[in-house]
């Protein structure tokens, strides 16, 4: 299967005005607004949809304390679309929708989907350059300061869930998904939709209660700068720290967590590990969640002032920029 990532999160909510101000400040788009429904997209244009809890076209809660509904997974090919239908509809009910989306159930109970999506075409990422010791990419130049993340994809989406194996048996039997790493015992698996993948793109984590639950949806932000810039505006705007920031040593990606009011948590993430077909997948004892993290997040004080080091920065990119505007005149 030819599977192209998350394309879609639906949530339900009882209170479409905060959702609509949490996602924003987050620093998503949002595409559309009605007294219904909202829809926000990532750089990529990867959408999260929020409805009224009680839209009687939403599928039910996972769990009783949290909004999330549903996943839909884009495929690149038609054929792909309808292996996925053929397959799934042997032992499930599945259906799809005026728009074209299919629905259905995985076997942990969590409601998933699929459609054929075309990639966005998209401006090249400019690179983040790094100076080592041993190496020096970034010349003449400050490095990126960021006010606020804008997430260019949602990467991965972890769920609590009873039993682990039902999980990875459905993912990898049914739908094709690479194992990448596990904790034995049946504590967690990780899962990539393709062979050539960021290290995980599923998380399924073993349920003290032995119940199903969303842990988080994490979003992809260009550098650890964004990361940190991001976060400390996102909690400059009162919204609590999950766990964070920090970084994973199980993908190396540098992490920040948020409370999602809607239910579970949402993350900013960038540098992950990338694997192909050669990896060769963990067996992992011992919880390995971070190699470091703050439990509260960074405090904040808020005087009413900016801060000197963002001013400047931004007045400095101003002028790199006025300078360039008047070259480009003149050479015209």
């Amino acid at each position: 299967m030819d599977f192209l990532g998350i394309d879609r999160v639906v949530y339900g909510a009882s209170n479409l005005t905060q959702a609509n101000d949490f996602f924003s400040q987050w620093g998503l788009k949002r595409v559309s607004k009605s007294p219904k429904k909202l829809v926000f997209e990532t750089g990529n244009g990867n959408q999260v949809i929020v409805q009224r809890h009680d839209d009687p076209e939403l599928p039910p809660k996972i769990a009783e304390h949290q909004e999330f509904r549903e996943v839909i997974y884009g495929l690149a090919k038609q054929s792909d679309f309808d292996a996925v239908h053929d397959n799934l509809s042997k032992d499930r009910l599945v259906s799809i929708d005026k728009e074209g989306v299919m629905h259905t159930v995985d076997d942990s109970g969590i409601h998933i989907g699929f459609r054929v999506v075309r990639e966005k075409k998209r401006p090249p990422a400019k690179e983040t350059l790094w100076n080592s010791p041993s190496q020096k990419k970034r010349v003449d130049v400050i490095s990126a300061v960021y006010s606020e993340a804008h997430p260019f994809k949602m990467g991965h989406i972890v769920f609590f869930v009873p039993d682990t194996k039902v999980a990875e048996n459905f993912y990898r039997k049914r739908l094709g998904f690479w194992l990448s790493d596990r904790y034995v015992g049946g504590a967690g698996v990780f899962l990539r939709w393709a062979k050539r993948s960021e290290h995980h793109n599923m998380f399924f984590v073993k349920s003290r209660t032995n119940s199903l639950a969303l842990h988080h949806i994490a979003f992809e932000v260009d550098s650890i700068h964004e990361v940190f810039g991001g976060g400390l505006a996102f909690s400059k705007k009162g919204w609590p720290t999950e766990v964070g920031p920090g970084r994973h040593p199980i993908s190396s990606a540098y992490f920040w967590y948020f409370k999602n009011p809607l239910g579970g948590a949402v993350e900013y993430f960038c540098d992950a590990d990338f694997v192909t077909e050669k990896w060769q997948p963990h067996q992992y004892r011992v919880n390995r969640f971070a190699e470091w993290h703050l439990l509260d997040g960074i405090e904040i004080k808020d005087d009413g002032k900016s801060r000197p080091s963002l001013k400047s920065a931004k007045e400095i990119d101003q002028h790199k920029k006025n300078e360039m505007a008047v070259v480009m005149k003149a050479s015209k």
